[in-house]
């Protein structure tokens, strides 16, 4: 990544391309949440946005949307202002100091996820696996890039798996809170949230605790951002709207792949019986083998029918891997040969390419290729959580 992508990237996107720098995925937050607390600016507004792309572009962007090609990423503050929120202790910071710890402490909260991840599924390695899996994921494309981009996905996810490992322990109305907080990347988490929420209804005596904290706390996000700006939803239902117009990728695999009206009509049927499923398995115990399945669907169904495509977003099917780890012997020849083959492929041709560096100071795409593969794995990782052997656990 240090030696040859980012070289790479910086000579196709700012030396080559549009960008003046490469600002990362933190940046427009942080600037959104800077002018809003220290100077009472609409961080949806054309002000903002135009400080953003000055800092991205050198330029304000003005663009019709007319010619596909043309279109730049605006870089707005598409976030839900409630971000602000968690941002605020970093207003007086330097950026340049904030762009250079985040990876650290989104790496950190990754290799917690995936710690909690293994207590959801029951699973106990030694404690030298649980380092080289730790290690591997965080080395993985999908969560480097997450890394390198200063992505907010992967606290996301850090957070909905802490919320996982609290309903495991009982713990619901912390756990509702966490879930709340985990709204900040609503597509993320709303088709997780829905199977939690139709969980609860299996036991509502006992389980009212999580919706209790997960609207309560929704309440306080969503009423204390009101106070800050008012009428701050609608800025942001505008700013999603235009997001779709700027950043074409923001789509479903299954919509990519299908397309036309095949990719939506199977996403909706995958869906409905996803909730007719957890509805039937509704009153399973939260501590049980049966519930971590039914999480580790959701999460899979949400990588494949969300506007998830980007690869970060893969963080999500850390709980479905950890699953087919600890089953492997479960698995299929075949399975465990085509999941083995996937993951080894980004290692294999890093090693070739450091081996033979491409021309950095080029247009060539050779610098991609360990991260060819990576819109296959949630399909590979379906279709191998579905052909595990009925023993598994």
């Amino acid at each position: 990544m240090h030696r040859v992508l980012l070289p790479w990237e910086y000579y196709v996107n700012v030396q080559h391309g549009p960008l003046k720098e490469e600002m990362g995925d933190l940046y427009p937050r942080w600037v959104g949440t800077r002018e809003l607390l220290l100077n009472g600016r609409n961080p949806y507004g054309k002000e903002v946005s135009h400080q953003i792309q000055m800092a991205f572009y050198g330029h304000p962007i003005e663009q019709t949307y007319d010619k596909p090609s043309d279109i730049l990423d605006e870089q707005r503050f598409v976030y839900p202002l409630y971000v602000v929120l968690l941002l605020a202790p970093t207003v007086h910071s330097d950026f340049a100091t904030l762009q250079t710890w985040a990876p650290v402490v989104l790496a950190l909260f990754t290799a917690i996820s995936v710690w909690i991840w293994l207590q959801v599924a029951r699973w106990r390695p030694p404690p030298l696996a649980i380092a080289a899996l730790i290690l591997f994921i965080l080395s993985s494309p999908q969560v480097a890039q997450g890394l390198r981009l200063r992505q907010f996905s992967l606290f996301v996810a850090f957070l909905f798996a802490l919320a996982s490992w609290c309903v495991t322990r009982s713990r619901y109305f912390i756990a509702g809170i966490l879930l709340a907080l985990s709204t900040i990347k609503p597509q993320m988490v709303a088709l997780c949230l829905l199977g939690l929420l139709l969980w609860s209804a299996g036991d509502w005596k006992k389980r009212w605790p999580l919706p209790a904290g997960f609207g309560s706390a929704l309440a306080a996000l969503v009423g204390g951002a009101e106070l800050l700006l008012p009428g701050w939803p609608r800025y942001f239902v505008e700013g999603l709207n235009a997001y779709r117009k700027y950043f074409p990728t923001a789509t479903s695999p299954l919509w990519l792949v299908l397309g036309g009206w095949a990719g939506p009509a199977l996403s909706v049927l995958l869906v409905a019986a996803l909730l007719i499923f957890a509805w039937r398995h509704r009153k399973v115990a939260a501590d049980s083998p049966e519930f971590a399945q039914i999480l580790a669907l959701f999460l899979l169904s949400s990588t494949l029918v969300l506007p998830l495509l980007t690869p970060f977003n893969h963080v999500l099917l850390l709980l479905p891997v950890v699953i087919l780890l600890r089953d492997w012997n479960t698995l299929p020849r075949l399975g465990r040969s085509a999941f083995t083959a996937l993951a080894a492929w980004p290692w294999l041709t890093s090693l070739a390419l450091l081996a033979h560096p491409p021309q950095l100071d080029s247009m060539t795409r050779l610098p991609l290729l360990p991260s060819a593969l990576v819109l296959l794995f949630p399909f590979v990782v379906s279709w191998l959580i579905f052909v595990r052997r009925p023993q598994a656990a």
